[in-house]
């Protein structure tokens, strides 16, 4: 099951390197979540399937500057297996957006084993020095 919500508008200027530096940590998370799906042990595990309703989120960007200029990104939240069965691993995947709705970073949070009705506080972060540019994302849950 995959739910999803698009939010706010802000600015920031993109360069290609970017764009590509932010493709390769897309494909590596994708590859990440293939990988802890086919890696479940079938015995002890939950029951594959089920549905995680997000129930609420928020953004907060954080500059810092010093030695090396770091700003943050990060996502917070609540959601709930809104469904009879425990499961096994449920995905929060984060975009995050400049004004000009580029892409400009991924983030995602992991639980295994959600039982039924159990609620999960999330966290999905993003650090790097243009992480202050961020000004809106998207989110989704999703289950294995």
């Amino acid at each position: 099951m995959i739910e999803g919500v698009r939010v706010g508008h802000l600015g920031g200027a993109r360069v290609v390197e970017q764009r590509v530096r932010i493709l390769a940590v897309v494909s590596v998370l994708s590859l990440l979540a293939i990988f802890v799906g086919c890696a479940t042990s079938g015995t002890g595990g939950g029951t594959s399937g089920g549905e995680v309703k997000i129930l609420s989120h928020s953004m907060t960007v954080h500059e810092f500057s010093g030695g090396a200029p770091q700003s943050t990104a990060v996502v917070i939240g609540r959601a709930q297996n809104v469904s009879n069965v425990t499961v096994s691993s449920a995905m929060i995947a984060v975009n995050f957006y400049d004004k000009n709705k580029s892409l400009l970073a991924t983030a995602s949070a992991a639980k295994q084993n959600l039982q039924p009705g159990e609620v999960w506080d999330f966290n999905a972060k993003t650090v790097g020095p243009d992480a202050w540019k961020i000004i809106s994302y998207d989110i989704a849950a999703s289950t294995k």
